[in-house]
C-alpha cells in the first residue's frame, strides 16, 4: 500500500522555509503518550524490583534520561540526511550485530551471544541495530518511488534485509530477528511492493520453517548438537501448541504468567502487592513478563489503560507517517510503527498464551536501558519527521 507524501501547497514552497513556532515543531500528543507510557513503566518496574539485587529502578531511570537526550538529538537532526547513507548504514548495522562475537567484549548468556561489555557497561547492540535497519530499509525502498513490481528490484530489497537478519541470527536472537523481518515487511508493504511478491515470500518462509521443524531432530541427532532450533526454542513452541504440557517444567513460565494476570481481577492487588512476581514465582517479571505485573498489580482496568496508551501512540505515529513531507519519512515512520505494534502484540500475546514465548520486551515498559534508549531514538526520528512536515495554510 504505497503512501503518497503530503506536498506543500504552492509547488516550490518548502515547509522548511516557513518559520515554525515551537508548538508546530513538536508533536505534543506523541510526547504526551510517550511520557505517560514511560511514567507508567517506571512505576511498575519500581514496584516489582523492590529489594531486588539484580534489577534497579535507578538504572531504569538513567536509561530513560539517556533516552530523552538521544530523542532530543534525533529531533534536532534532519532525518533526510540519512536517505543517502545506504552503504554506511549497512556497514554500521553489520558491525553492531556482529560486535558481540568480538573477543574481549562479547558476553554470552542463555545460549546467545547478544551483549557486549565496554568499560564495565553492558549493552545489547541488537537494539540500536533496529533503528539502523529502519533507516537502511527506508532509504533503499524510497528509491523505487512507491512501486516495486520488478522481481529483480524486490529480490534486491530482500537481499539487503537478509543481511542484518542473518547477522542477528548468528547470535542467535530469534526475537530480534523477527522484529527485523517485521520492520522490513512493513516498509516493503507501505513502499509499494507487489502483493503477489509478498504472498510468495510468506509462503516460502512458511515452507522453510516447516522443513526446519521437521528436519531439526534428525540433524540434531546426526550432528550431536542443536543445528537450526535450540532446545529451549522448541520447548517454547511445544508449550504454545499445548499449554498444559509439563506445567512444572517447560510450561512453567506460561502457567505462572496466566496465573499472575488472572489473579489481578478488575482493579488489581495494588502496587507492590503482586505476589506472583514478589515471591519469585513469575520469572523475568521486570522484562519479558512485565505485562503480567501490570495485570496483577492494576487488574483489568490498569491493563486496559495501558492498551489505550499504546493505541494513542500508534495513532500519533500513523499521523506522522501520513503528514510526512516525503516518502522516506513515511517509510521510517512505517518501520517504527511496525516494530512497536509487533513488540506489543507479541509481548502481551505470549503472556496470555496467544503467541509463542520469544523474549520480546514491551516498549517503554520493560526493564532495560538499551531497549529504552532505542524506543526514545525512534520517537526522536518521528519528531524530526514531524518538524519537517509541510505546514497547512490557513
Amino acid at each position: 500500500m504505497p503512501v503518497a507524501p503530503t506536498v506543500a501547497a504552492g509547488g516550490n514552497h518548502s515547509a522548511t522555509n516557513v518559520k515554525r513556532r515551537w508548538h508546530q515543531a513538536i508533536d505534543l500528543p506523541l510526547l504526551l503518550f510517550v511520557g505517560c507510557l514511560t511514567a507508567y513503566g517506571l512505576v511498575i518496574v519500581s514496584s516489582v524490583t523492590q529489594g531486588s539485587s539484580e534489577y534497579s529502578p535507578a538504572h531504569q531511570a538513567v536509561g530513560v534520561a539517556l533516552g530523552v537526550i538521544m530523542m532530543a538529538i534525533m529531533w534536532r537532526l534532519d532525518y533526510r540526511a540519512f536517505e543517502h547513507w545506504v552503504m554506511p548504514l549497512l556497514v554500521i548495522d553489520v558491525v553492531l550485530l556482529l560486535s558481540p562475537h568480538l573477543p574481549g567484549i562479547g558476553v554470552s548468556a542463555n545460549g546467545a551471544t547478544s551483549w557486549v561489555r565496554i568499560a564495565g557497561v553492558q549493552l545489547q547492540p541488537g537494539e540500536p541495530a533496529k533503528i539502523v535497519t529502519i533507516l537502511l530499509m527506508a532509504a533503499v525502498v524510497a528509491r523505487y518511488r512507491g512501486r516495486i513490481n520488478d522481481p529483480r528490484d524486490y529480490l534486491h530489497v530482500l537481499f539487503v534485509l537478509g543481511i542484518p537478519f542473518v547477522c542477528i541470527m548468528l547470535q542467535p536472537d530469534l526475537g530480534s530477528g523477527l522484529v527485523i523481518l517485521i520492520i522490513g515487511a512493513t516498509i516493503l508493504f507501505v513502499g509499494g511492493a507487489s502483493w503477489r511478491h509478498l504472498l510468495i515470500t510468506i509462503a516460502i518462509l512458511g515452507a522453510l520453517v516447516a522443513a526446519a521443524l521437521a528436519l531439526d531432530p534428525v540433524l540434531d541427532a546426526a550432528a550431536g548438537h542443536d543445528v537450526f532450533i535450540k532446545t529451549y526454542q522448541m520447548n517454547r513452541l511445544l508449550v504454545f501448541l499445548n499449554p498444559d504440557l509439563d506445567p512444572t517444567g517447560v510450561g512453567y513460565n506460561l502457567r505462572q504468567a496466566q496465573i499472575a494476570i488472572g489473579s489481578g481481577g478488575v482493579f488489581g492487588k495494588g502496587l507492590g502487592n503482586a505476589t506472583q512476581s514478589a515471591l519469585g514465582f513469575l520469572p523475568e517479571a521486570p522484562t519479558d513478563f512485565i505485562f503480567c505485573v501490570v495485570g496483577e498489580s492494576t487488574g483489568f482496568m490498569g491493563s486496559l489503560l495501558l492498551l489505550a496508551l499504546y493505541a494513542g501512540l500508534f495513532a500519533c505515529t500513523i499521523n506522522v507517517m501520513r503528514r510526512s513531507r516525503d516518502r522516506f519519512g513515511s517509510l521510517i515512520a512505517a518501520g517504527i510503527i511496525g516494530m512497536w505494534i509487533f513488540q506489543v502484540l507479541e509481548n502481551i500475546g505470549m503472556d496470555l498464551g496467544l503467541m509463542p514465548i520469544t523474549g520480546i520486551p514491551l516498549p517503554f515498559m520493560s526493564y532495560g536501558s538499551s531497549f529504552m534508549l532505542v524506543n526514545f531514538m525512534a520517537v526522536g526520528l518521528l519528531l524530526s519527521i514531524w518538524k519537517e512536515r509541510p505546514l497547512q495554510r490557513r
